[in-house]
């Protein structure tokens, strides 16, 4: 839920840039700016950039069996006005030849407003743990899972791409995750990375490859309100270890093109 929303920093910087709007770490396709970090410290709604930083840092080294889509994909594929539009935009994601797809889920209603909706929840394409075949799950932290309609509708647009005969795409149903509830009104994304965490991890285990049976259980076990309260720390460390190495990485690469200089 959106009641914990932060606003940036309006005060320039010496560049002209509003100091909110400084930019601090590029990772992946992704940028991070001074205002994301406001935003780990809460207590503050979870923006889009930031759940994409994070889905690109789980990705690193899981393969091709598990996909993570930043916020705005599932968003566009949502939103499309035909079944053609989004085989097109999905096709080269390979949807159905994944073992799992995590989809962020935001309930804004207006593609218009940037940053706009008040909750987000996770939607997973499971075409690995169901013996009846593909099946969505839905986590979602609030009680009564208020966006399972918007999750349904997402589910929808994609439910043709995993079954091709179209008699059976009624029977990929989709499920809600046991999700434990969230305690205010403002760490609902938190939770989103706080579940795809658990899943990489219980993924790159061999739970779902080796063991057989789904992640419920390792999600009921880890995420709950005092971890999900410590990750915005993890988050924010993660963050900085990585804006401390790529300095450093600059500073090697600076100190090696001078000495081939002084040499020439």
């Amino acid at each position: 839920m959106a009641t914990g929303s932060c606003s940036a920093s309006t005060s320039a910087s010496a560049g002209g840039k509003k100091k909110g709007e400084e930019r601090v770490l590029s990772h992946g396709d992704v940028v991070l700016i001074r205002s994301d970090l406001a935003i780990l410290r809460g207590p503050c709604f979870i923006n889009d950039r930031i759940i994409a930083f994070y889905f690109a840092h789980l990705s690193a080294g899981l393969g091709d069996d598990l996909l993570l889509l930043p916020p705005s994909i599932p968003y566009l594929l949502s939103k499309l006005p035909d079944p053609a539009s989004v085989a097109a935009v999905a096709e080269p994601l390979r949807l159905a030849s994944r073992r799992l797809v995590l989809l962020p889920v935001n309930d804004n209603p207006d593609a218009a407003v940037a940053e706009g909706g008040s909750h987000w929840t996770l939607l997973v394409i499971d075409n690995a743990t169901s013996a009846s075949g593909p099946r969505f799950v839905h986590h979602d932290s609030i009680r009564g899972a208020p966006n399972l309609p918007v999750a349904s509708r997402l589910a929808d647009a994609l439910r043709p791409l995993l079954q091709s005969d179209w008699r059976r795409r009624a029977t990929v149903p989709v499920v809600e995750g046991p999700t434990r509830r969230q305690t205010n009104g403002y760490d609902c994304g938190v939770y989103v990375m706080a579940i795809a965490k658990t899943i990489c991890g219980w993924w790159k285990n061999g739970h779902g490859r080796l063991r057989g049976g789904d992640w419920f259980e390792a999600v009921g076990r880890e995420v709950n309100a005092n971890s999900v309260k410590a990750m915005r720390g993890e988050l924010l460390q993660l963050i900085n270890t990585l804006i401390q190495d790529k300095a450093k990485a600059s500073s090697t690469t600076s100190e090696g093109n001078n000495k081939t200089s002084n040499t020439g």
